[in-house]
């Protein structure tokens, strides 16, 4: 018996691994992606937020006027 043969077998093939940094490179930028969608939508609603505050304050200025009237 050689020593190639009597050294264990590797479960992996190397088409088998390929396949995984492949399908792992994917979800990398499928992540990526989503993460960019996340960070938008963050920076929309907090500018949905100012929005809402800004017409808080405008109405709660004009309670203040009819109140006084």
């Amino acid at each position: 018996m050689s020593a190639a043969e009597s050294r264990p077998r590797c479960r992996w093939s190397g088409e088998a691994v390929l396949r995984a940094r492949a399908e792992a490179a994917g979800y990398r930028r499928l992540l990526r992606a989503r993460t960019a969608e996340v960070e938008a939508l963050r920076g929309a609603v907090g500018a949905l937020h100012r929005q809402l505050e800004g017409l808080r304050d405008r109405r709660s200025g004009e309670l203040a006027k009819y109140q006084v009237r």
